[in-house]
């Protein structure tokens, strides 16, 4: 069973890219599938449909995480970012996601350099520091519980206690709103 899960989570950071461009263009069919349900007084709610998805969905996750184990160049997320690649607007935004989430992953090489608190007046704030210029830090502060959106800050490094906190925890601790 273990094997199953760390399958799932391979295939979840190699899609998550794909997987959180799909939740956005579904987000925005949701809003139109309801606008276009109340003009015309109709409904999509069948849970078990739903579940459906959500089983196919886990399936899909552990194959890809199953081929990703024994192929590094995993032929469908080439195809798939050859496509994105094609879509105007879209790309951009694959691309983007596609870093953060390599950044928190641990994958990002050079990019990533610490977990740290930074100072807001009192206050501190758990922040990722992703760039070093001179005396300033670039440090980006998630926003809770979902880190995929934030605030990029570029402030002297004084007002940054470093930590050892490693990138996973850091984000256990945003996302666990501060729990773990």
């Amino acid at each position: 069973m273990p094997t199953l899960f760390r399958l799932i989570g391979k295939g979840l950071l190699a899609l998550a890219p794909v997987i959180i461009l799909l939740w956005i263009l579904t987000f925005a069919y949701g809003i139109l599938a309801r606008i276009i349900g109340v003009i015309f007084n109709t409904t999509a709610n069948n849970s078990l449909a739903t579940l459906a998805i959500v089983l196919m969905l886990l399936l899909i996750l552990a194959y890809a995480g199953h081929l990703l184990e024994k192929n590094k160049d995993f032929i469908l997320l080439k195809l798939s970012e050859f496509v994105i690649d094609r879509i105007p607007g879209v790309a951009s935004v694959y691309h983007i996601i596609k870093d953060v989430v390599k950044m928190f992953s641990g994958s990002g090489g050079a990019e990533y350099l610490g977990v740290g608190y930074l100072r807001l007046g009192e206050h501190k704030v758990v922040g990722f520091i992703t760039k070093e210029e001179d005396e300033h830090l670039w440090v980006f502060v998630p926003t809770t519980p979902n880190p995929t959106s934030g605030f990029l800050f570029r402030v002297e490094k004084d007002k940054v206690e470093r930590t050892d906190i490693s990138v996973a925890d850091g984000l256990k601790k945003v996302v666990s709103l501060g729990i773990k």
